[in-house]
Parts: structure tokens; sequence; C-alpha cells
């Protein structure tokens, strides 16, 4: 049982009485849901873990125990994700696994201040809601752009692996998307099977045809041990790492997520707040800088893929949850080599699929003006690269039509101050 929590509460007891079975199922449209947001989740998960040197169990169990904790307080399919920013920079500089515990330290402690301090309230308050909108079409646009380079990507799977010589001159992967967009929209309308549990066989199906399968003698979990930084990696981990993440943190898996959940569900999103995001995640990038595992988020875009193939309820994340924590503990260091199993095309057909859903929560906006801000948000993200960026650019739109919008209306009404009064000519009979 549960309730609804009053303004500005997080993490307390509810009062208010919802139907339990209406928070958690567990049936096949809810699995096909929970395991819409992969296309975004393992690549980089497995990036961090093989070239990063991530532990393998402690990323998995952090990952999992995430999902399974959100499932179960939010009562939504709550995604979990690698913090986006923060993970292509460590993989492009080949970041320690050590300086990553300390920017997740750090990251936990922020948005733990920003919670427990409120100010997160006030900087809420600084993404008025075109410049949210157009946070949410940006990241659709770049999800939709990640699925097309993925699909025709000179790597078929995650770790290049093939039997097959020649294989990059061999177009596998564009006919292996073709397929998988085939196989989707095929399940999508009969819904008699969820279409991303269809793709997601398809695609496990083609990397034992194409992949050597890793032996399973060598599946053990390696346990996870706390380590902590040095002094100089809290240092690089906060200039180079944490401050680049930060505006997206805050712009997408803050403000936009809790947009998100009111938009899909509702009155039944009363627990997702802006404190209770921070909060959340803030507790989980401790716990993950402690124990070695990836730094995490949430996100708008990944609510978005577990709702539009089939979530709807907590039950969703628990279940993911559970499945990412038995791989950590049966697999171990071998999961990254069973997780590479699915193709790249296939995973980028699921993030461009999401990524359109996304992009189009764009449509509430009414007026030219707002529609204005949220491409400006836009189109300034995919030309700079830089989500920050765009939402400053967004803000500054947004601030310029709202001060000519009050220049025109208080020239109006001097217009009409200085207008001559009309005579009324009353008849007597």
């Amino acid at each position: 049982m549960g309730g609804v929590l009053t303004r500005g509460a997080f993490f307390k007891p509810s009062f208010t009485t919802m139907d339990s079975n209406s928070n958690f199922r567990f049936n096949l449209p809810e699995l096909g849901g929970a395991l819409g947001d992969i296309g975004t989740l393992l690549p980089l998960m497995v990036a961090l873990i093989m070239i990063n040197g991530l532990n393998a169990t402690s990323v998995l169990l952090g990952a999992g125990l995430f999902y399974i904790f959100s499932g179960l307080y939010y009562r939504l399919p709550m995604p979990v994700q690698p913090l986006k920013a923060m993970s292509a920079i460590a993989i492009s500089l080949g970041v320690s696994a050590s300086a990553l515990g300390a920017a997740g330290l750090l990251m936990g402690v922020i948005l733990l201040f920003l919670s427990f301090s409120r100010l997160i309230t006030f900087v809420v308050k600084l993404f008025p809601r075109p410049v949210v909108r157009g946070i949410q079409l940006s990241v659709g646009f770049i999800l939709l752009r990640k699925g097309v380079e993925l699909a025709f990507s000179h790597e078929i799977f995650i770790g290049g692996a093939s039997y097959f010589t020649g294989m990059n001159q061999f177009p596998l992967g564009i006919i292996l998307a073709i397929v998988a967009i085939v196989i989707f929209f095929l399940f999508r309308q009969t819904q008699r099977f969820p279409s991303s549990l269809a793709l997601l066989t398809f695609g496990l199906g083609a990397g034992v045809v194409f992949v050597t399968v890793p032996a399973f003698d060598k599946f053990s979990p390696a346990l996870p041990a706390i380590a902590l930084p040095s002094s100089a990696e809290f240092s690089f981990a906060l200039m180079a790492l944490v401050i680049p993440q930060l505006p997206l943190t805050l712009g997408n898996a803050v403000v936009g997520t809790w947009d998100t959940a009111k938009t899909y569900f509702n009155e039944k999103s009363y627990r997702v707040t802006p404190r209770a995001l921070t909060a959340s995640m803030g507790i989980a990038n401790i716990a993950a800088g402690l124990f070695g595992a990836m730094p995490m988020c949430h996100g708008s875009g990944g609510l978005t893929a577990h709702y539009k193939l089939g979530a709807r309820t907590g039950g969703a994340s628990i279940m993911i949850g559970t499945l990412l924590i038995l791989m950590g503990v049966l697999f171990g260091s071998a999961a990254p080599g069973f997780l590479s199993l699915l193709p790249l095309s296939v995973l980028g057909t699921l993030l461009a699929v999401v990524g359109i859903y996304h992009a189009l929560l764009v449509r509430d906006l009414k007026g030219v003006n707002q529609l204005a801000i949220a491409g400006t948000v836009a189109a300034t993200t995919l030309l700079l690269g830089n989500l920050t960026f765009g939402f400053g650019a967004g803000i500054l739109l947004y601030g310029f039509l709202k001060v000519v919008g009050k220049l025109s209306k208080g020239k109006s009404l001097r217009r009409f101050n200085r207008a001559p009064a009309k005579e009324t000519i009353t008849s007597v009979s």
C-alpha cells in the first residue's frame, strides 16, 4: 500500500492509499519495457568495464540494486543509466577506475547537498517548460543519431568480434538493423509479444551465430572491494569529469525526468520530485564510488524507453535489476563477453526508436515562441555537441522573448490609455 506525498516531501511514508497491484506488475509487457533502455546502458557499461577496468560484478550489482531501489520507491519504471558525459570522457581518456570512483563520490555528495539543503527547488526554476522540452528534444535527437551511427558502425558487435575475416567490408550490421526494424514493428503491431523482447531475442541469436560465445567455465564473480581515491584523483575528477557532467544531470536526469514522469504517469508520479531524484542519485553514486561501480543517474530518455516499450509499474525496474544482479553474481568478469553477443545495430535500432518517441514530447508546446525556444536548445546542442550550451541558448532566447513581450504589452497599454473615450449616446423616449 502507498500514498501521496505532500509537496516537498521525499523518502517519507505516505498516507493516501493506492492499489498495490497497479504499482508492481510482473509480466511480459513489463519485462519488455524493462529491457527497453539497454541500448543506452550496455555499450557504456561494457566499455567502462573493458577500457577503464571497473569491477564487472560491482558494476552489475550497483546498477541492479539501484534499479530495484528505484522501482520500490518510485513505483514506476524508473531508469538507471551511466552518467553519459562523465562516461564518455572517462572512456576517451582511459581514466582509471579509482578516478571514476572519486567522480562518483563527488557527484553523490553534490547531489545530496542540493537535495537536503533544498537548493534543488531553486535550481529547477531555472528550467522553464519550453527549455525542458528543448532538452528532451535534444536527447531524442542524440539518441536517434547514436542509433543510426551504431547501425552503420564498422564494428558489428560491442567487442568487434566475428568469425569472418573482412567483416568490416560486409554490410552485416546494416542488414541486421533492417531486420531488427522489421521485427520491431511487426511485433509492435501484433502486441502479442513485447517488441523489445523480440528484438533482443533476435539480437542474441545473431550473436550466437557470428560471435564466439564465452566459455561457461570462466564465469565467476569478482568480489567488490572498498577503495578510497587519492587527493590528486579527487582534484582531477572534479575538473575533468564532474563539472562537465553536472549541468546535464540537473537538466536531464532531474528536471527532464521529473517532467517526463508527470507527462506519462500524471498523479502516479507523485514520488518523482527533484529532491527525491537528487537524493536517490546522490546515495547511488556515493555507494558506486566506494565499491567501484560506475557512476549512475536516472534519465528522461530512459523513462521514455521503458514506458513506450511497455513498462508501467515499478515491477519493470525490479525485474531488470534482478537480472543485472544475477548476471553479476553468476557471470562476474565474463559478463562483458556475454553482453557483447548483442549486435550494435540491434542496440542502435532500440536507441533510434526511443529517440523518436522522446523527441515527440515537444508536441504539447503551443505557439511559435515556445517551439522556437525548444528548437534553439536542440539546434545548439547538436551543433556544438554540448547540452549545457543548448540550455544556455534556450534560456537566453526565453529571457529575450519575455522582455520583448512585456515591452509590447506596455506599449499596447499606453496606446489604449491615450485613446479618447468614446461618448455613449443614450436615446430618450
